[in-house]
C-alpha cells in the first residue's frame, strides 16, 4: 500500500505553486491596471490646470482676448506682446505636460458675441486609440 502513495507530496506541491504562480500573475496584471489608471488620472487633472490657467490669464487681460485664442478658425487682433507670449508659453506646457497633445493640439475659441472663452484639451494615451477630452468654458468680456 504504501508504494502507491510515492509521490504525492510533490504533486500537492507543484499544484499549489501553480496556484500561488497564478495569483501572483493576477495581481501583477492588477498592478497594471492600476498604473494605467493613475496616468489617466492624472492627464486629467493636468488638463483641468491647464484650462484653468488659460481661462484665468484671458480674464485678467480681457482687453487682449484675441491674443489667448490658439488653433482655431477665428482671429481678433492681439495688441499685446506680453499676452501673446503667455499663449505662446501655455500651448508650449499644454503639449508637454499632456500626452499626444502635439498630435492633437488644443483649441481656444472665443464668442463675441456671448463673450465667452472655450478651451478644449485633447490628449491620448500611449497604446490608447481613444482621443480625450477636456473641456472648459468662461465669460471674458473684451469690451471694458
Amino acid at each position: 500500500m504504501k508504494r502507491y502513495q510515492h509521490g504525492g507530496g510533490l504533486v500537492e506541491g507543484l499544484v499549489s505553486l501553480t496556484i500561488l504562480s497564478v495569483g501572483l500573475l493576477g495581481m501583477a496584471g492588477m498592478q497594471g491596471t492600476l498604473l494605467q489608471e493613475g496616468n489617466e488620472s492624472r492627464a486629467r487633472m493636468q488638463a483641468g490646470f491647464l484650462a484653468s490657467s488659460v481661462l484665468g490669464m484671458a480674464a485678467a487681460n480681457p482687453e487682449n482676448v484675441g491674443c489667448f485664442i490658439v488653433n482655431s478658425a477665428q482671429s481678433i487682433a492681439c495688441t499685446s506682446p506680453d499676452a501673446q507670449a503667455q499663449a505662446q508659453s501655455w500651448t508650449g506646457q499644454v503639449t508637454g505636460a499632456l500626452p499626444g497633445a502635439a498630435t492633437v493640439p488644443p483649441v481656444v475659441a472665443y464668442d463675441a458675441a456671448s463673450g465667452q472663452l472655450t478651451v478644449t484639451l485633447r490628449w491620448q494615451m500611449r497604446g490608447d486609440a481613444t482621443v480625450h477630452n477636456f473641456i472648459a468654458a468662461t465669460q471674458v468680456s473684451a469690451t471694458l
